[in-house]
C-alpha cells in the first residue's frame, strides 16, 4: 500500500507472467491478473502524475506478456478513497520539553490508536491544516494518550503556527482510508473516531 516508485511493479509482473507461462504449458489458460493495491494517495510528499503509474503497468503488462497479455485487475482502495477524508482534530496542549529543543509538542485528540495507526514509524505523513496564520515553528506531533508509543511525528519535519493554542483546529487531510477502521474502542477510555459521511 502507498507505493510511490512505478518501477515497484515490473518485477512482480515479470515473475507473474513466468508463472503464467508454466501453467499455459500445462493447458491452463489465465484470463485476469491482479496486481493488487499500492496506488498511492496525496499525503506529504508530492506524487507523479497517475499516468506515470498507469504507463509504467501497461508497459510492464506488455514486456511481460506478449501481445495477448492477461485482463487486469487493480485494486485502488487507497488511491480512491484517502483524498476522500479529513479528520477534524483539536489542539489539547502545547509545551515545551527541553530548552535546549526549539520543537513544541503539540497534543492532538487524536492518535495512533484514534485511528491514526499508520503513522507507525511514520510511515503515512499527513498533510495538516490549520485556520492559525502568521510565522510558523517546528513541532513534535502526538496524540492524547499516556501510551509513550502515541507520538504521531518526531522525526518528519512538521511546522505549524507559532501562536498554535489549546482548542484550536488542525485539519488532518486525505485520511479517508485505513483511519476509522484502524481506530481502537476505548483504548485509554477514548471512544472509536467518529464517522460522518456527506
Amino acid at each position: 500500500s502507498q507505493q510511490t516508485d512505478p518501477q515497484q511493479w515490473v518485477k512482480p509482473l515479470q515473475e507473474a507472467a513466468e508463472l503464467y507461462c508454466q501453467l499455459r504449458s500445462q493447458g491452463l489458460e489465465l484470463e485476469w491478473i491482479n496486481i493488487g493495491g499500492g496506488l498511492p494517495a496525496t499525503y506529504h510528499t508530492i506524487l507523479r502524475p497517475f499516468s506515470d503509474y498507469a504507463q509504467t503497468i501497461q508497459q510492464a503488462l506488455r514486456q511481460s506478456f506478449g501481445v495477448t497479455p492477461p485482463q487486469l485487475m487493480i485494486e485502488p482502495g487507497r488511491f480512491l478513497v484517502a483524498d476522500a477524508g479529513v479528520i477534524q482534530s483539536e489542539v489539547i496542549l502545547v509545551a515545551h520539553k527541553s530548552r535546549e529543543d526549539v520543537r513544541r509538542w503539540v497534543y492532538l485528540d487524536i492518535g495512533k490508536f484514534g485511528g491514526l495507526a499508520e503513522t507507525m514509524d511514520e510511515c503515512i505523513k499527513y498533510r495538516l491544516r490549520t485556520l492559525r496564520e502568521g510565522p510558523t515553528g517546528p513541532v513534535i506531533l502526538a496524540g492524547p494518550t499516556c501510551d509513550s508509543a502515541d507520538v504521531l511525528y518526531e522525526k518528519t519535519s512538521y511546522e505549524l503556527p507559532l501562536n498554535l493554542d489549546i482548542g484550536d483546529r488542525i485539519e488532518i487531510l486525505s485520511a479517508g482510508a485505513y483511519t476509522s477502521s484502524y481506530a481502537s474502542v476505548g483504548f485509554n477510555g477514548f471512544p472509536p473516531l467518529r464517522t460522518y459521511c456527506l
